[in-house]
């Protein structure tokens, strides 16, 4: 259940994003700061979900 519904948004939150970005175009640089702090939000999410896990047991 968990998995679907997570599967859901995730695909939700892509189309929203394709929708936004339709006509965006980066040079190199601004895509490299882009993806480093797409890493950076993503490392941030990974360590709140688990935090989040750790305390719900």
């Amino acid at each position: 259940m968990t998995t679907s519904l997570r599967t859901r948004l995730t695909a939700a939150r892509a189309r929203r994003t394709a929708r936004h970005l339709v006509g965006v175009s980066f040079c190199d640089s601004c895509a490299q700061v882009s993806d480093s702090a797409a890493r950076a939000a993503e490392r941030r999410r990974q360590h709140t979900q688990l935090t989040a896990f750790t305390h719900a047991r």
